[in-house]
């Protein structure tokens, strides 16, 4: 007994199906490549540096990426944006890192399993100043430390520093100039009771009212 034989026509119905998977495949290809989206205005209120990425004070566009309908929301994006700025140290929090591409221009990415991107870019698009309701209120002018003072576990070397004020703080930048004043002549850089300081961005609050009393100490130069 020979082998079996395939008719024609149904080697016909097997290429047409093969033929639509094909096309399917393409299609969902197509349809599951990463877009881009660009987010409304940030402003950065004075010149500022996150590690090694230098942000010239001015308006930036920011940018997110989207794969298969996954990504990092225009609302996320400034959200991190604005906490990466709060930072003290530069040392930014869950695994994210700042990657400079010139001046007033970085990309920032965290590590992602699958396709998922897990990033957003800025660029400075101007230099017009303003509010930013997401940093909260800059303070007009600078404070200086005179000499090296330890306030809690930070260190506040010599130098200018800018104050800010959280948007739902209730304290006004002249008293958080005599607070911060009178944190740095505390002894032994011991904070007074009951006031308490958050380590990743110099914050000094009350517990008690943890947003409602708070302002934020920057160093002026943005190191």
């Amino acid at each position: 007994m020979g082998p079996a034989r395939t008719s024609p026509r149904r080697l016909g119905v097997a290429f047409s199906l093969a033929l639509v998977a094909a096309l399917s495949l393409l299609a969902l290809a197509g349809g599951g490549s990463a877009s881009a989206a660009t987010c409304p205005s940030f402003k950065v209120l004075h010149d500022d540096r996150i590690g090694a990425v230098v942000l010239p004070a001015g308006s930036y566009e920011v940018t997110t990426e989207e794969f298969q309908g996954k990504g990092i929301s225009c609302q996320e994006a400034s959200r991190y944006f604005a906490r990466f700025l709060q930072d003290w140290d530069g040392n930014l929090p869950n695994g994210w890192r700042a990657l400079p591409e010139g001046s007033g221009k970085a990309t920032f990415e965290r590590k992602s399993f699958g396709n998922s991107p897990n990033s957003f870019s800025v660029s400075r698009t101007g230099g017009e100043s303003g509010g930013n309701s997401e940093l909260g209120k800059l303070c007009p002018s600078a404070f200086t430390v005179n000499a090296g003072s330890d306030v809690g576990p930070l260190f506040f070397a010599k130098g200018q520093y800018l104050l800010y004020i959280p948007a739902r703080s209730g304290i006004t930048c002249r008293r958080a100039s005599v607070l911060f004043t009178r944190f740095l002549g505390s002894p032994e850089g011991m904070l007074p009771d009951p006031w308490q300081v958050k380590l990743q961005t110099a914050t000094f609050f009350k517990p008690a009212h943890p947003l409602r009393s708070a302002f934020r100490v920057e160093p002026a130069n943005g190191v």
